[in-house]
């Protein structure tokens, strides 16, 4: 119920901001994320059988969603999904005041967690995992997710208004929404937080 309450909040604002007097700012400052391949890579002082069976039972105790796994070739496949995208990923600072009679909408914080609350934010995602051996006290295991955030707005005339996101582990990606507060710049850069990928390394160790 109460998200269904900032989604009607979100539409309304949209709506009125196009029809009656509305007082809008906005300031949006992108990510800044280390993109180092320590953040889904390391090599755990551990035989490879070890990590494997690790990796298995931590996998199957989270929410992510086991699809395949092969132990000869060292490949595990997840999907997940998430109902606090920002804590996965980051979309940098935005700040919004907007007043529009009455009613007035204030948020400071991950631009990320905004389209969550007001524009029906999603993520969802595939991760591939790679466990090799090196020798027979020590495995690498690398950690590559398939990142996808969608957001969803209805302008005044009831068009829906979307913008979606796809990048992997390593990588952003900047998008020219649809829906660009005036006087900020077109873009908003999305990022992993490697939240995701820390946690499957770090269980491992």
């Amino acid at each position: 119920m109460k998200r269904l309450l900032y989604i009607f909040t979100s539409i309304t604002v949209v709506i009125l901001s196009l029809t009656s007097c509305v007082s809008v700012k906005a300031i949006y400052k992108p990510p800044i994320v280390d993109n180092s391949p320590l953040e889904y890579s390391k090599v755990i002082n551990k035989p490879f059988d070890e990590v494997w069976d690790a990796l298995i039972n931590y996998s199957a105790s989270t929410f992510f969603g086991i699809e395949n796994f092969e132990k000869d070739s060292g490949l595990l496949t997840l999907s997940f999904g998430a109902s606090n995208p920002q804590d996965y990923v980051t979309g940098g600072h935005w700040k919004a005041d907007v007043v529009y009679g009455m009613n007035e909408l204030h948020f400071d914080g991950d631009y990320v967690e905004y389209l969550s609350l007001h524009q029906n934010g999603k993520l969802t995602g595939k991760m591939n995992i790679v466990v090799k051996k090196i020798n027979d006290s020590s495995t690498q295991v690398i950690v590559n997710a398939r990142y996808v955030f969608s957001s969803v707005v209805i302008d005044a005339k009831g068009r829906t208004q979307s913008n979606t996101w796809s990048f992997n582990t390593g990588a952003c990606q900047e998008l020219a929404v649809t829906n660009a507060t005036k006087g900020t710049q077109p873009t908003r850069t999305i990022c992993p937080t490697y939240k995701a990928e820390n946690a499957i390394l770090n269980a491992l160790e």
